[in-house]
């Protein structure tokens, strides 16, 4: 607990310190421009008065001299008009520019190491996916393919994606990066200010599993769960739930869809947010829950699709997905009217059902 507590405080402590260190950057530039705008006024104003030029000539010898451009169409004259420039422009003018430069560089500089660390404060965030938590185990792998299915599917792909995450403390792996994936670098579950994720604009929230295969994972998922019904959010959750009997839990703290973590296949999350419900029939073919996937190896020769797939469904059999032809090629989703050749049938069959060639052969008699 007191490792705990001194983590926490060190982390808060860096944190404010980060803070005064980016206000202290603005603060300065503030102070060099506005001094570097007052000397410009100045020296304007005595050239005025001692070289008797107007006020677009003084400042424009004003700039040319500051800037040390010299295009020798104007210059000082007089003696006072010299001795200014000189005072004024070569000696604090170009020095306040060239410290000014090297401010803005440094604060640049600053602000895109904190952007890849994760520690920069995005101001304007809006219509974007949170992805909260990574893996444990090839998470860099499991990213990666979880985007780049984002990224391929049209109603998610102008959407911008952002990792909340206690990895990556050096910036996210460049394969993530160069997909324009942003990323905070917080401790999930203890230190993070869900203000800061602007969830109020958000589209989409996946709360991730940290470990697939950690039953205390759900304890986390419920927490962050909580936090996030608080903060009254709109966006669609989807939520990993390892325990089934968990699941009425994470949709009444908000979950849209529940689904179990598959990590060798992401696109699972992406259905789930692309076309809800889907998710749940993609799920139960991973498992023995309600409908599997069964092959029936039975002659096809000549019957026209639509008429194959009623048949079985009138007779309560099973829904034909697809089938096997001569070729030893998987068809999957033919055309209504097509007159199929083929070995073997690919079907999704009731668990509660025994399935036979008999029972196919019997349905199919019909579409011969």
């Amino acid at each position: 607990m007191g490792r705990t507590f001194f983590f926490l405080k060190r982390l808060g402590r860096n944190k404010k310190k980060q803070s005064l260190v980016e206000r202290s950057h603005k603060a300065r530039l503030t102070r060099l421009f506005g001094l570097l705008l007052g000397l410009i006024c100045l020296h304007t104003l005595l050239i005025m008065r001692f070289e008797a030029l107007p006020l677009s000539d003084a400042l424009w010898l004003t700039l040319t001299s500051m800037t040390t451009v010299g295009y020798g169409d104007y210059s000082a004259a007089t003696i006072p008009g010299r001795l200014t420039t000189v005072a004024l422009i070569y000696v604090l003018g170009i020095w306040i520019l060239a410290q000014l430069a090297g401010d803005f560089l440094d604060y640049r500089q600053d602000r895109r190491e904190k952007m890849i660390k994760g520690l920069w404060r995005w101001q304007t965030m809006s219509r974007h996916i949170l992805i909260i938590n990574s893996p444990e185990k090839n998470s860099e792998r499991y990213l990666v393919r979880l985007i780049e299915q984002i990224q391929q599917t049209p109603s998610l792909e102008s959407l911008p994606v952002n990792i909340l995450t206690s990895r990556y403390p050096e910036g996210l792996p460049t394969s993530l990066r160069d997909r324009g994936v942003k990323h905070f670098h917080r401790d999930v579950h203890t230190q993070v200010n869900l203000n800061e994720l602007h969830l109020d604009c958000a589209d989409y929230i996946l709360v991730l599993a940290p470990d697939e295969y950690d039953a205390r994972s759900d304890s986390l998922t419920l927490d962050m769960l909580d936090r996030l019904k608080r903060e009254k959010t709109s966006a669609f959750v989807v939520a990993e739930c390892l325990l089934d009997e968990n699941r009425d839990r994470f949709i009444s703290l908000g979950a849209n869809a529940v689904i179990r973590p598959v990590r060798g296949y992401p696109e699972l999350i992406v259905r789930a947010m692309s076309a809800p419900g889907t998710e749940r029939i993609l799920e139960n073919l991973f498992t023995h829950q309600g409908a599997s996937m069964r092959r029936v190896d039975i002659d096809l020769s000549g019957i026209q699709w639509k008429t194959l797939v009623s048949c079985l469904i009138e007779k309560g059999v099973g829904t034909a997905l697809g089938y096997i032809d001569s070729s030893d090629r998987v068809i999957t989703n033919p055309e209504a009217l097509d007159k199929i050749q083929g070995k073997a049938l690919l079907m999704i069959v009731s668990d509660s059902k025994t399935l036979t060639i008999k029972q196919v052969k019997n349905a199919l008699e019909d579409a011969s």
